[in-house]
């Protein structure tokens, strides 16, 4: 089994390589005639800079990540973890939270130089980076102890689950997805207030013309508006972004400040619009559905792995143990997800036409235009990403097909 475990990650590592490389070869070819005029001359050498220096550090933090995954796994790093725990409590739960708690420590510190190249030197060099190293370090500490909270309330829900269904792989799927779907729909409703709040301040939008353009908007295509809310994005970066988060009740509009700043109030109106075409087309919801359903499929995997000790002794494991099997769980769903991805990317793409055409429609094709080459401007995105990539990681089309698509509308 233990060839079984490293040939997933090997294979699995070199194609990834191989499409990353594609990608950034396929970036040099001729940018399509509709999206030429997005980068002037010094702003396209940028981007062709950008985008290299993010793929060499990519292909360094992967093969990094590679390295440490396989001297964990035949070192017998994780058996002496089990060990040691062991020794801590007799409790099963805590010793399972231990475990992993140590594991995640362990991970996000190898991690941070990384983070920190990436934010103070990669970023920086092109003027993203607005972090101060007080920020990145409270980031840091308040993701940790995010993951480690609410990552151990899910984990010890499981193991329960999992000990209180014992030799029943089917009741453990059933109730496993169940718990877990429900803890997706609290994530889905309550993300900003409990967890993006953590880290950002949100402020109502002030009085004022843009507040009024965006109720108007709403009330035009019957969403009733009840938050709408600026994000301190530029405490960290100087990119844009809006979006529409929550369920129910609970949703709410936010908009960077780096958006305000960068863009006219027609444009600021067209991005809006664009974000409640999902909310019009219950895109939100329909994604959550879609993840339950992929729930369901790790579940089946998470249970199945609990179910074969020959899986975790190779590694030097006692038998099978609830939070090792979460780990190779991750392993072995790599290329599930990579399957997965193929048709949820195309229905992510597809629900981003319907909202680019329902934002055409709401205001104009123009500004719908000029506000996405603010957007691919401002965050030197690829104009000109390989089409396996796409296929396999792209949650929005790329530039050149979605003006295509704006400039067939009929406004």
């Amino acid at each position: 089994m233990i060839y079984l475990v490293i040939a997933v990650i090997l294979i699995v590592y070199v194609f990834e390589l191989i499409v990353a490389i594609l990608n950034n070869r396929h970036r040099l070819k001729p940018i399509p005639d509709n999206i030429k005029d997005v980068y002037d001359p010094e702003k396209y050498q940028n981007w062709l800079s950008y985008s290299l220096d993010q793929h060499r550090f990519s292909m360094a933090r992967r093969g990094f990540n590679l390295v440490v995954l396989l001297a964990l796994l035949l070192s017998g790093a994780f058996g002496w973890l089990e060990e040691t725990v062991s020794t801590w409590t007799d409790s099963l739960r805590l010793q399972t939270l231990y475990f992993l708690g140590v594991y995640m420590v362990f991970t996000t510190l190898l991690g941070i130089p990384f983070r920190y190249h990436a934010q103070f030197v990669i970023e920086a060099r092109y003027g993203f980076n607005k972090s101060t190293k007080k920020t990145f370090v409270k980031d840091i500490i308040k993701g940790l102890l995010l993951i480690l909270i609410l990552g151990g309330l899910t984990v010890f829900g499981l193991e329960t689950i999992y000990l209180n269904t014992t030799g029943n792989l089917w009741g453990f799927i059933l109730f496993a997805w169940l718990g877990i779907a429900l803890i997706m729909i609290m994530i889905f409703m309550f993300i900003n207030r409990l967890i993006m709040r953590a880290f950002n301040k949100f402020t109502p939008l002030p009085e004022g013309e843009l507040r009024d353009k965006i109720f108007g908007l709403a009330s035009k295509v019957g969403f009733n508006l009840k938050a709408l809310y600026v994000m301190d994005a530029s405490k960290r970066t100087s990119k844009l972004n809006a979006f529409f988060s929550g369920l129910g009740k609970t949703r709410e509009v936010v908009l960077y400040d780096t958006l305000i700043e960068k863009m006219s109030d027609d444009e600021i109106l067209a991005v809006l619009a664009h974000e409640l075409g999902h909310a019009v087309h219950k895109d939100t919801t329909r994604m959550l559905f879609q993840q339950i359903l992929v729930l369901g499929l790790y579940a089946g995997l998470v249970g199945i792995v609990l179910q074969s000790a020959s899986l975790m002794t190779p590694f030097g494991l006692s038998g099978i143990h609830f939070g090792f099997g979460l780990i190779l769980f991750g392993i072995l769903m790599s290329p599930l997800d990579l399957v997965l991805g193929i048709p949820l990317s195309y229905l992510s793409r597809k629900a981003e036409y319907k909202a680019d055409h329902f934002a055409v429609h709401q205001t104009d094709k123009a500004h719908m235009a000029s506000a996405l080459k603010v957007l691919y401007r401002v965050g030197l995105s690829n104009l000109n990403p390989h089409p396996l990539a796409v296929l396999l990681y792209y949650s929005h089309p790329p530039m050149s097909e979605r003006l295509k698509a704006i400039e067939s509308h009929i406004s």
